[in-house]
């Protein structure tokens, strides 16, 4: 309890340190990768109204495309920069965090289906002894641990991670430096024997891919998903510092001050496999639908993904890079994403074949329980399937 305070009280003063910088609208203008269609949609009207409604609620600024068998959807509302009274517009970019993760497990595919490597190789054939050494686990756990996140190591986001974050502005930490704070934690459970959720098991996969590739993380990026799939406005910042400078502004609450700028949070957690690409939703929307139709990987990739198995009583169930739910709808497949001052979600409904993606340039915190952002995806779900 004692960290939490010192951490809230360190926030409180770099933020009352920080002044927001005033841009113009043209620092964010970007044009879309393909034609936009959203003025022939049948319920335009009815999805818009739903985002303006819930910016009026309190989200700050957000963008969303929907695609079905009515066609496809984009559109936007909110504020992209408070300070310079940026408008959100569909082709602004937002960081999607966690959806990073598909990326990445799309990525290593990419390398079984090139025949570089498989997912039951371990990781110590992959990734530097002077690494696999220092990690509980590690020596055991193979690709497909990793991807499953059934590895058992531990996260890096740890009270020491936390605390370095708020110590400076910004630490210039490669993803080798973050890795360091999983060094000499105990696994939380030996190899395969249990499922727990950690951003450590993709920043390890972003190693493999550069050692099985040759290329950065970025380029890898680059040459197997971004330029094939022609998203013109989608791209990895390989360290906090090279974020694009059309990236908008995210937004954190904190406790009585309302919202801050966030950017002094999340640019030292940038430039992993685990998170740090930035797009727009019509790229989303593109490679969701691309990965979705084993345009990405091939079909034999694309099924080892999902395969599930069970991590709730709920139903909910886990892939290698994907995650299924049940929701009112049916069943989804996708992911969320969350960094500080960026909210995402990206999911397909196989039964409907319906695509929706929502970026938010906000993270609500844990004193903004007036906005429920789950009820704002909802909201947008009852329309499409109303």
């Amino acid at each position: 309890m004692k960290s939490y305070f010192f951490i809230l009280f360190s926030i409180l003063f770099l933020v009352g340190c920080t002044k927001e910088e005033t841009r113009p609208a043209s620092t964010y203008k970007i044009e879309l990768s393909f034609p936009d269609e959203s003025e022939a949609h049948p319920k335009k009207d009815d999805y818009q109204a739903v985002i303006d409604e819930y910016v009026s609620k309190g989200i700050i600024g957000t963008s969303v495309m929907i695609k079905n068998d009515e066609g496809t959807w984009l559109g936007a509302a909110g504020s992209s920069d408070l300070a310079s009274n940026v408008p959100t517009e569909v082709n602004h970019q937002f960081l999607i965090a966690s959806i990073s993760k598909m990326y990445t497990a799309a990525c290593i595919f990419r390398l079984v289906d090139n025949g570089i490597l498989s997912i039951d190789d371990p990781i110590s054939n992959w990734v530097d002894a002077d690494i696999i050494d220092n990690i509980d686990n590690a020596k055991e756990a193979t690709i497909k641990h990793l991807l499953g996140h059934t590895s058992g190591i531990h996260d890096y986001y740890t009270t020491a991670f936390e605390m370095s974050r708020y110590n400076e502005f910004y630490n210039d930490r490669t993803a080798k430096d973050i890795l360091k704070f999983t060094y000499d934690k105990k696994a939380y459970f030996p190899v395969g024997t249990e499922y727990w959720y950690t951003n450590s098991n993709y920043l390890l996969l972003g190693f493999i891919i550069e050692k099985a590739s040759g290329l950065s993380l970025q380029d890898f990026y680059q040459q197997h998903i971004f330029t094939p799939l022609g998203l013109k406005n989608t791209s990895f910042a390989i360290r906090g510092a090279d974020t694009p400078n059309n990236l908008i502004k995210g937004y954190y609450y904190l406790y009585g001050g309302g919202y801050t700028e966030s950017e002094f949070l999340y640019k030292d957690e940038l430039g992993t496999g685990d998170g740090g690409i930035a797009t727009n939703v019509q790229d989303l929307g593109v490679f969701l639908d691309a990965l979705f139709n084993a345009e990405i990987v091939s079909s034999e990739s694309l099924a080892q993904m999902q395969d599930w198995f069970d991590i709730s009583d709920e139903g909910d169930k886990n892939g290698y890079g994907i995650e299924y739910f049940t929701g009112d709808y049916g069943i989804y497949y996708g992911h969320t994403g969350g960094v500080d001052g960026f909210s995402s979600f990206a999911r397909y409904y196989p039964e409907q074949d319906t695509y929706i993606a929502i970026l938010i340039n906000m993270s609500p915190g844990p004193y903004a329980d007036f906005l429920n952002l789950d009820a704002y995806l909802e909201a947008i779900e009852e329309v499409v399937f109303k």
